[in-house]
């Protein structure tokens, strides 16, 4: 697929409380190998959208680490290419930081491409959405915008603070409003927005004319209640989740040890692409035990893994036990050691014998590098 650029905005992620202390949500784990940009950045891919520019907010250093050489999500490595977009500007007045603001920053991509056509995607939505039919539509029909929409019957509880979007009998936009969670059934929004180039620049001029503090979200909703523009709507029926709590990021990181949930995101023709790693694999000890958990490369397991996701490179010494916790890359867990219903990030150490343990609706974050 030519002539398109791909935009992933970094900029609109909820916090994580500790997790995105330091890190963006974008680079931040999500079953033991993967980042949450990943999955964004792979939907480009597998549309075959390989010009790629990703909107860092902030801890450009996270997000720099976690893309290496900016080729593991292009298709083309000949003509396809990644780049980081920075607003150094907007790091002295955190206000008008916006992702707007970025791409006016950056605006060199554009004029150095014919794309007619842009797609943005966020990296806090987690879906597998296939774009190319969605995209193509788009392109034949003329259309100006056309958004990315899930039908649900649960928006009292999920999708909170999001947009979602009033849709007439002929597929278009006619109206859109944050979700309130004060009904069950609602257009949610996956943050999902195919637009023409023209429109773009639009975007552009008219965020300098209206408020400087606003997004792309704001900025095109502004144009939309001004009766100037036709949105499409493009519906999606497979798995999203929007992470925008604690609780989220460790329920639906958990609900993935469903085989079959797990099977609706990880779809064999439309393969998540990350960042690989040069480790072995799992090596687990004579006397060890791992049951409904994932764990990844490099670990050793000399435990009992017991409903847990462990990240790549953990130790988990003898006699230790792990339940229902999440457990971030480099970790060590001593002999005998004791972890259930937490959350550990990178770099920890749970010395022998040492027992942590939170309770099921309120676990423990452990920030990175304790050691207890």
């Amino acid at each position: 697929m030519n002539q398109i650029i791909g935009l992933l905005d970094c900029h609109n992620s909820p916090e994580l409380g500790g997790l995105t202390y330091s890190r963006p949500l974008a680079s931040t784990s999500f079953l033991g190998r993967y980042a949450f940009c990943d999955f964004a950045l792979s939907m480009f891919s597998n549309a075959g959208v390989d010009a790629i520019g990703i909107l860092v907010k902030d801890h450009q250093r996270s997000m720099l680490k976690h893309m290496g050489n900016l080729m593991s999500w292009t298709n083309n490595t000949k003509i396809g290419r990644e780049a980081i977009f920075y607003n150094e500007r907007g790091i002295l007045n955190p206000a008008y930081n916006t992702d707007v603001a970025n791409v006016k920053e950056n605006d060199w991509v554009l004029y150095d491409s014919n794309a007619t056509t842009i797609v943005i995607a966020s990296p806090h939505v987690v879906a597998n959405v296939d774009l190319r039919p969605i995209i193509e539509e788009h392109i034949a029909n003329g259309e100006d915008l056309t958004v990315v929409y899930k039908p649900i019957e649960d928006a009292d509880q999920e999708f909170i603070g999001a947009y979602a979007y009033e849709i007439g009998p002929d597929g278009y936009v006619t109206s859109t409003g944050k979700n309130a969670g004060r009904k069950k059934k609602a257009n949610v929004s996956l943050e999902i927005w195919v637009l023409k180039r023209d429109l773009l620049f639009e975007i552009l001029k008219a965020h300098e004319r209206v408020d400087m503090s606003f997004g792309f979200r704001e900025t095109m909703q502004y144009i939309l209640e001004q009766g100037r523009l036709k949105v499409k709507a493009a519906p999606w029926t497979g798995y999203a989740r929007r992470f925008d709590s604690f609780k989220h990021y460790i329920d639906y990181s958990f609900e993935m040890l469903d085989r079959k949930v797990s099977a609706s995101l990880f779809v064999p023709e439309r393969p998540i692409y990350t960042l690989t790693h040069d480790t072995p694999p799992a090596l687990y000890g004579a006397h060890s035990s791992v049951s409904d958990s994932m764990v990844s490369n490099g670990c050793i397991v000399e435990g009992r893994v017991k409903h847990s996701i462990i990240c790549r490179d953990v130790r988990i010494g003898k006699d230790a036990v792990v339940e229902d916790s999440i457990v971030f890359s480099n970790v060590a867990i001593g002999d005998k050691a004791k972890v259930k219903n937490c959350v550990i990030d990178k770099y920890s150490v749970i010395t022998a014998r040492h027992a942590i343990e939170g309770a099921e609706k309120t676990p423990i974050y452990l920030k990175q590098g304790a050691i207890l």
